[in-house]
Order: structure tokens, then C-alpha cells, then sequence
């Protein structure tokens, strides 16, 4: 497999873009239940990214966010990562809570209290587990999540130890696209499954492809 999204063929872009809408869809109803409120999902998409074009898919290695990194285990491993504007995180503990954070102006360090650190660990477990439950579905390969890390910080750090370990095997990410919203707000987050070469190798084997 290429380290660009335009090199994918359509057959297996199709695939991948089958995980993100199941792994999307198991996302939104595990949301909703914990939520009580409607979740939906936006129509998914799915690009490979080199690993060194990360922090620039996010907004530049110096640009402050919240990361949720998942080391995976099993028949597949790697990482699965979850970065989260602080906007986007604030949001997400409101609709946890109930009640409305206090957002920090643009470019400020968000400190988050234990009870909105656990908020957003939560969520990382329900999304990185939801993604990882579809690409078993879809495979028949086993995919173990960890308890999440979580990262205040810039991109360019929070991206450093997957990059740095991933790397060691494999060359790129797979970002999956895909917006969670309700009638209210709009739960965006970018998603990223960083596999080594084994477990792509694997993942495309168990579909099919050489």
C-alpha cells in the first residue's frame, strides 16, 4: 500500500472508507446511549497520510490540542489516536456533564480537572474501540485497545512517541474523516489508525489483496 491517499485504489480506499462508516456508526450509537440523546454521522472519508505530513494535517506541530493515544494489541498492533481541538474537547465534557465549560481564548493551554480528564478518556474508549471493533468485524483479526493516554500539549509532541515507535515498521496513518453530531453541536475529531507494516500486511491479506 502507497503513503498517499491518491496512490489508494479504489477498491481498497472503498474498504477502508467501510471501516470508518461502521466504525463511525458503532461510535454514534455508544455516544447516544451515554449521552441520551441522538447521535448521527456524517458520510466518512479516508486518506493515507505519511507520518512526517501529521502535524501538518493537524494544524502545524505547534498548534495546541488534547490527544488520546490507544497502543493496540493482538492479531494487528500499532496505535490509534485521537486528537481533539480544545474547542472540540470542551464541548464534549459539556454534553458529558451537563453542564457548559468555560472555553480559554484561541492558542491558550486548557488545563482539564480529573473529572474532564476522564470525560475525554471515555470518549477516546468509545471511539478508538468502536474503529478497532469494525476493522475485526471486517477482517476477523483481533484488535486490543489499551487504557487511553491522554496529552495536553502541542502537536508536534503529542505526536512524537507514536511516530517515533510506529515508525520503527511503518511509514504512514490512515485518518479517517468523519463528523459525530446532534441537533445542537457538532463532535469533530481526527482520527488516526497508525498500524506497522505487519498488521497492514495483515489487514489487507484478510480482505482479500496481496
Amino acid at each position: 500500500m502507497k503513503s498517499n491517499s491518491d496512490n489508494i485504489d479504489i477498491e481498497k480506499k472503498d474498504v477502508l472508507r467501510e471501516i470508518a462508516n461502521i466504525g463511525a456508526g458503532h461510535a454514534a450509537t455508544a455516544l447516544a446511549a451515554l449521552l441520551e440523546r441522538p447521535i448521527v454521522q456524517s458520510v466518512p472519508n479516508v486518506m493515507l497520510i505519511p507520518l512526517s505530513d501529521m502535524p501538518e494535517q493537524l494544524g502545524g506541530a505547534e498548534k495546541l490540542v488534547v490527544a488520546g493515544l490507544l497502543d493496540i494489541t493482538g492479531d494487528i498492533s500499532g496505535f490509534f489516536m485521537i486528537v481533539l481541538e480544545f474547542e472540540q474537547a470542551d464541548k464534549i465534557i459539556s454534553m458529558m456533564l451537563g453542564k457548559q465549560v468555560r472555553a480559554k481564548k484561541s492558542g491558550a493551554m486548557r488545563k482539564f480537572t480529573a473529572i474532564e480528564k476522564s470525560v475525554i478518556s471515555e470518549t477516546v474508549n468509545i471511539l478508538g474501540g468502536s474503529y478497532l471493533t469494525a476493522i475485526s468485524e471486517l477482517t476477523g483479526l483481533n484488535a486490543a485497545p489499551s487504557t487511553p493516554y491522554l496529552c495536553v500539549d502541542m502537536v508536534g509532541a503529542v505526536l512524537s512517541v507514536a511516530i517515533a515507535e510506529a515508525g520503527k515498521s511503518g511509514n504512514f496513518a490512515i485518518f479517517f474523516q468523519s463528523e459525530l453530531f446532534n441537533e445542537k453541536e457538532r463532535i469533530i475529531g481526527d482520527l488516526f489508525l497508525i498500524p506497522d507494516k505487519n498488521s497492514c500486511d495483515k489487514i489487507l491479506e484478510s480482505l482479500g489483496y496481496e
